[in-house]
């Protein structure tokens, strides 16, 4: 009776196993067959676009984008409503929705090629291209456009995080305005970017402390409203790239790879990457800068002290090697320090004493490391120094006076000492066991 009872548990027990692997295994199919899908309708789509088809008109390029759109919502349609399938509906309506903007970028190309004229820069590729169209199309082809996008991203958004509809909306709703505005030119495209990306950062700010927008779908919200931030950096890549347009991509770079790629994902691989990349693109900016508006002909070495400073600032923000950064800098500073001292270039000696100072108090006080700390000293000893030269040839012209002030300074030091011997001993031997516990 105990044999056939237990024999009997391990059935019901075994069925359930098989059960729970036969759903797992399931799900990871539907889960492949999503994600094959969804590709194979972004290449489709990209490749229609990149085939060019110079022999259809630039209004039917935008009508088969327009189809695919339609055919998107309706999949979602028919998954939610008739297959009572909520998973696939969102997954039909956010394609629908990250394909909107491109939409819109291509209403803005026929904007912009009606308003700037025949005369008016285009891009080299002929499937990017949207001359000669008329503006009733362009108007038809624009209320259309506008329609769906509220609507699809209204229903996308509901579907993916419905308690941040509005400010989702807003952000999108700011995005697409963007792309539609027919200006081309490098200074104030950037401004543009600049402009769109700094409210993107302000909307992710009120995003963090809702848990809702970290899951997946609170993710896939958050990337469909960057999407006209990224077709506008990727569509200035087409045309002449100003000055302001090189400091804004890598200023986005450095804040992305540095500061936000953290907000987005918790892959050691990408935040590294996105460190390295955040990193070169941060020093980057400070190199232009000096190329645009000075020049490396002159005071080479000083310009590249703020370079390692920066380095060290960017210590603080990384998420790994943030020691490594320090010591880095803090060599490479001292070594452009005394650099720019043998060199004879303007201001050195003060930028050495600066770099000492911050190296000392940041690096050693701070942070209690070794290596910016000695390596602070060395800069501040350089550019005093430097300034003791002065001393040296006003010594030259009133020897006397100058030895009258030593002597003086010297027995105050004997006096000092006397006072305060077993104080200053101490404070020393403090010093010097503290600073063998630091890193």
């Amino acid at each position: 009776m105990y044999i056939n009872e237990y024999n009997l548990d391990s059935t019901e027990f075994l069925t359930k196993a098989e059960t729970t692997l036969q759903t797992t295994e399931g799900s990871q199919i539907i889960r492949y067959l999503r994600w094959a899908g969804s590709l194979l309708v972004i290449l489709s789509a990209i490749g229609f676009m990149m085939q060019s088809h110079a022999d259809l008109l630039p209004a039917y390029r935008y009508w088969v984008g327009l189809a695919i759109v339609i055919a998107l919502c309706g999949g979602g349609l028919v998954s939610n409503y008739w297959l009572k399938e909520p998973t696939g509906a969102r997954l039909f309506f956010a394609l629908g929705a990250a394909f909107l903007p491109v939409q819109v970028s291509q209403v803005g190309a026929m904007f912009y090629a009606y308003v700037q004229g025949a005369q008016a820069p285009q891009p080299g590729y002929s499937w990017l291209q949207f001359a000669d169209v008329s503006p009733l199309l362009i108007g038809i082809d624009f209320g259309i456009t506008a329609f769906l996008l509220i609507a699809v991203c209204y229903t996308s958004f509901s579907m993916l995080a419905k308690r941040q509809v509005k400010t989702l909306m807003r952000a999108a709703v700011l995005g697409n305005i963007c792309l539609l505005l027919p200006i081309r030119d490098g200074n104030w495209l950037a401004a543009i970017i600049a402009l769109v990306f700094t409210a993107h950062i302000v909307i992710e700010r009120q995003f963090q402390p809702d848990r809702l927008m970290k899951l997946p779908e609170g993710l896939t919200a958050r990337a469909l409203v960057s999407l006209p931030l990224l077709i506008l950096v990727g569509r200035s890549m087409l045309y002449p790239f100003s000055f302001w347009m090189a400091i804004v991509v890598a200023a986005i770079i450095g804040i992305i790879g540095i500061v936000e790629a953290k907000r987005y994902t918790q892959s050691a691989l990408i935040i590294y990457v996105g460190q390295c990349l955040g990193t070169l693109a941060s020093m980057s900016i400070w190199l232009m800068s000096v190329e645009h508006f000075i020049g490396f002909s002159h005071n080479f070495y000083s310009l590249m002290i703020p370079v390692a400073l920066m380095l060290f600032a960017l210590s603080s923000r990384v998420a790994y090697h943030a020691k490594a950064y320090r010591s880095l800098s803090s060599i490479l500073a001292t070594g452009l320090a005394y650099a720019a001292l043998f060199d004879d270039q303007v201001f050195a000696p003060l930028l050495a004493l600066s770099t000492g100072i911050a190296l000392v108090t940041i690096g050693g006080f701070k942070n209690h490391e070794k290596i910016p700390f000695f390596c602070g000293q060395l800069s501040f000893l350089g550019g005093i120094l430097f300034y003791c030269g002065y001393v040296v040839d006003a010594y030259s012209k009133a020897p006397w006076l100058y030895s009258i002030g030593l002597g003086l300074a010297v027995l105050m030091l004997a006096s000092i000492l006397e006072k305060k011997h077993q104080l200053i001993v101490k404070a020393l031997g403090n010093y010097l066991n503290e600073l063998k516990e630091w890193g």
